[in-house]
């Protein structure tokens, strides 16, 4: 099997990609998320249980029905990223990069030598061919920045060289600027923000992405220049499709 990831030059064309968030650690979700027809799933080795054995196993269930696999690794540190993609993760959004230095380190952790220092090693990223020849070019390296600092270095985060894609977090921005769960969706100054990443990535010629709760607001943001739309995850859609067939249940006390 040879190594390609159509996700990039989606992107790179202009074109918007959808693609969710997996909170359930279970690769059948992963599975049946990819057969309803995102573009890409991000298995979210940050906040949820995934085991590296269990996110592999979603790499391979995402792959078998047609989406790209990417991964939120819990930490910066290179062995860790080093692992996630062995595994066969197609790109890593990391978590709270604030700076130069920190997407610099990045790019250096995810790349191959001579573009980085990633190192060589035998995993399930091995079943492709062509696996070392080509993953400097098909890996994604996607910084997400999560708080006001990430926001006014958004400039020099997005020029620097092997860093594809600029990706908000909105919650955990909203939270470093001192609001209040709920608060950050009526804060203009918030949006203001969220507009700023926005321009920065554009600045640089590179795509922005920013989570949604639902269909209506990636068409918000759609049409704000967005591309890369990621649209809940599978343990909200669950929670929210279990509360709306509960509510319409007439109960007999």
């Amino acid at each position: 099997m040879l190594l390609s990831n159509p996700l990039g030059p989606r992107l790179r064309s202009g074109k918007v990609s959808v693609g969710s968030w997996l909170n359930l650690a279970s690769p059948l979700s992963a599975e049946l998320m990819a057969n309803e027809g995102f573009d890409w799933l991000a298995v979210d080795l940050e906040h949820a249980p995934w085991g590296l054995a269990e996110a592999a196993n979603a790499f391979r269930a995402i792959e078998a029905r047609g989406a790209v696999p990417l991964a939120r690794p819990w930490t910066h540190d290179p062995e860790v990223i080093a692992r996630i993609l062995d595994c066969g993760a197609l790109g890593v959004v990391v978590p709270h990069v604030s700076n130069r230095s920190q997407a610099e380190a990045l790019v250096q952790a995810v790349r191959y030598p001579p573009a980085g220092k990633r190192s060589s090693g035998t995993g399930r990223n091995q079943t492709y061919a062509d696996y070392q020849a080509r993953a400097n070019d098909e890996i994604l390296l996607i910084p997400q920045i999560e708080d006001p600092e990430g926001v006014e270095n958004i400039d020099e985060i997005m020029s620097v060289p092997g860093v594809d894609v600029g990706f908000l977090g909105p919650n955990d921005l909203g939270l470093a600027m001192g609001l209040r769960p709920g608060e950050a969706a009526k804060s203009p100054e918030h949006r203001s923000m969220l507009l700023r990443v926005l321009e920065g990535c554009k600045k640089a010629g590179k795509p922005a992405g920013i989570p949604v709760p639902n269909g209506a607001e990636a068409n918000n943001w759609i049409e704000l220049g967005f591309q890369m739309i990621d649209l809940s995850n599978d343990l909200a859609l669950l929670r929210n499709a279990v509360r709306a067939e509960l509510a319409a249940v007439k109960r007999r006390e």
